[in-house]
């Protein structure tokens, strides 16, 4: 497999991703979505954002910066079933829960402290952030149960390759609506930004939940870019 990618306008972002971790940050502030859209180009996404062309110029500069640097992992390209889903379980479905578990608590206090000034605002950021939760815990019960056990069988037969097909392509809907859900709170947080009369609490519930929706964007981009295509 291949170490390096080479960036074009029709390099698709779920590759790029892959490849270029450390350009997901900048994607997010850009709202290019290149986890549910990974099939997408880098040409298409430019357009769609209204960017100017030198924005691709701008990704490979940066690409060749990051090859440069040293210690920098393998892309998850390079890594079998069993080493990617122990990535997936280990780095993101432990850290999302611990996020989720810390927020849950905070997400209600705020709403219950700020309620009398900020109802809309905190009412849409408790309901935003326990319907992500629910589809959160019950996704990763579908891949923690079902999927990767099925995949991590040594001689599956047809029958069992068809069945893991049908739960990817039930769970890569799920992403679908867990990105939906997210792109509300961006909307009804504006990007995550603190209302005026936000508390320390209020900050930290902003900056958790930012924390936790890049960690799934990446999340989802690692399944519905790389793993979930070794089966189609």
């Amino acid at each position: 497999m291949k170490q390096t990618l080479t960036i074009d306008g029709n390099t698709r972002l779920g590759e790029l991703v892959t490849f270029f971790p450390a350009i997901t940050s900048r994607l997010n502030e850009l709202h290019i979505d290149y986890c549910c859209q990974g099939d997408r180009t880098l040409d298409e996404a430019i357009k769609e954002a209204g960017l100017s062309p030198d924005f691709l110029a701008q990704v490979q500069k940066a690409y060749a910066e990051y090859l440069a640097r040293p210690g920098k992992e393998a892309p998850i390209t390079e890594l079998s079933d069993e080493e990617l889903i122990d990535l997936i379980l280990d780095t993101h479905h432990l850290t999302e829960r611990a996020l989720w578990k810390e927020l849950d608590k905070l997400v209600n206090l705020i709403l219950l402290v700020h309620y009398e000034h900020g109802k809309e605002l905190m009412l849409n950021v408790h309901r935003g952030f326990s319907e992500l939760k629910m589809e959160l815990e019950e996704h990763f019960a579908k891949e923690e149960k079902e999927l990767f056990p099925a995949m991590l069988k040594e001689g599956k037969t047809a029958r069992e390759l068809t069945a893991i097909r049908t739960l990817i392509s039930e769970l890569e809907g799920e992403h679908d609506g867990a990105g939906k859900i997210i792109k509300r709170l961006l909307r009804d947080t504006d990007d995550f930004t603190p209302p005026v009369y936000a508390c320390p609490t209020v900050k930290n519930v902003y900056s958790k939940l930012h924390e936790l929706v890049d960690d799934i964007f990446l999340h989802i981009a690692k399944e519905n870019s790389v793993l979930f295509k070794r089966y189609q």
